[in-house]
């Protein structure tokens, strides 16, 4: 499914074709190949911060997701941050699926984040996109995001834009790893105007 970037990404908009690199040296071209700084780190540091590090403390991790999220959304920096709590998978399944599933995080409104206890966001870019990807969520629901649309629309709409903010996030800090929201529109189609729920995530 193809991501579209509201206007509420505005300082991504810079950054939706790859940066041009500067040449090294003055040596004429030898066909297809040629020699071009990579300065992709510089810009992966200029607009997420520390959140792209090979190795974040414990104490790092949040606030550098919490910075990042402020350069890839629309949303503010939140004053207070949600609890994470790391629990068995089993805990995360019964959260989201009430079943066996492949859910590795949820945010409980109220709660905090629950994250899969496997999942080392401290070392691993993927499992820190993860983390990322309940934070929008946390923000979304303290902004009151979509807040007057149906659950399952309002559902489908937050969980489009943190898969999308989650997407960037790995393009920019060189991640071989994409995600993608595969749920469609539709699924909110017999949902009553005045009440639902949501499916879960």
């Amino acid at each position: 499914m193809a991501f579209s970037l509201s206007a509420g990404f505005a300082p991504l908009a810079a950054l939706a074709d790859p940066p041009v690199l500067s040449k090294l040296g003055d040596s004429p071209s030898t066909g297809m190949y040629s020699n071009y700084a990579d300065d992709s780190g510089a810009v992966t540091r200029k607009y997420l911060g520390n959140a792209g590090a090979d190795e974040l403390s414990e104490a790092e991790l949040v606030p550098a997701l919490v910075s990042a999220l402020d350069q890839l959304s629309k949303y503010h920096r939140p004053v207070a941050v949600p609890e994470i709590i790391r629990v068995p998978h089993e805990r995360i399944e019964a959260i989201v699926c009430n079943a066996k599933c492949a859910a590795l995080a949820a945010y409980r409104p109220g709660e905090g984040i629950y994250l899969d206890e496997t999942l080392k966001p401290e070392t691993d870019l993927f499992a820190r996109s993860i983390l990322l990807h309940e934070l929008v969520h946390y923000v979304q629901d303290m902004s009151g995001e979509h807040g007057d649309m149906r659950l399952c629309e309002r559902w489908y709409r937050r969980e489009q834009e943190a898969y999308a903010i989650q997407k960037v996030f790995l393009f920019m800090t060189g991640s071989a790893t994409r995600v993608g929201y595969s749920a469609h529109k539709s699924t909110c189609d017999d949902e009553p105007l005045s009440t639902g729920s949501a499916p879960a995530r």
